[in-house]
């Protein structure tokens, strides 16, 4: 498609959300992200189009957690379930880009993440988990196993409890020119 004119800027927020529900003192769970708060994808050529944008090592997640088993999941937060939100439009021709589009993977030296490889983004209300499960409690599972849930941290053993976090968005033909942002929420919570 020579000259193509229209374009998709995509931004990506990333926030970190650290859920403790009936927090002993003996028990905790603290997460740390580093990272920049917001990640622009410009797509401005065919080849972008086609094969996507791939960002390794988007963020870090950093996981310690004390007298506790733990679940890590991440899910998308946008104005309308499923879609992007809508900054500005460039056209009226095309759809809103559907959050599955972004895709992520989880890695660490164990492969702990029970979910190998990337996977497309669903609402945070029907989340991805990452480390155990929506029903409590979880079978324990010790480092370095996949799935990996006891207490422990990410200083003392980061082969288990220190994540890197990859993103892809490939969009594909179709979608309405603009500019578009999605949150992406990761939360670790006790499995009480």
């Amino acid at each position: 498609m020579p000259g193509l004119q229209k374009n998709i800027k995509c931004i990506l927020v990333m926030t970190c959300l650290l859920g403790c529900i009936y927090c002993l003192k003996a028990q905790s769970v603290n997460f740390a992200i580093k990272t920049s708060p917001a990640v622009h994808l410009d797509f401005n050529t065919v080849q972008k189009y086609v094969s996507g944008i791939t960002v390794m090592n988007v963020c870090e997640l950093n996981v310690e957690t004390v007298g506790t088993q733990w679940d890590l999941y991440v899910g998308a937060t946008t104005t309308v379930p499923g879609e992007w939100d809508v900054n500005s439009v460039y056209s009226a021709v095309g759809s809103v880009p559907p959050i599955n589009i972004l895709q992520l993977q989880f890695r660490n030296a164990s492969s702990t993440s029970q979910v190998p490889g990337f996977f497309p983004i669903q609402d945070i209300l029907s989340p991805t988990y990452i480390i155990g499960s929506a029903v409590a409690p979880d079978p324990a599972v010790n480092c370095p196993a996949v799935g990996t849930n006891q207490a422990g941290n990410y200083l003392a053993t980061p082969s288990c409890y220190k994540f890197n976090v990859d993103m892809k968005v490939v969009p594909g033909f179709g979608l309405q020119p603009g500019s578009y942002s999605i949150r992406i929420d990761y939360v670790l919570v006790q499995d009480l």
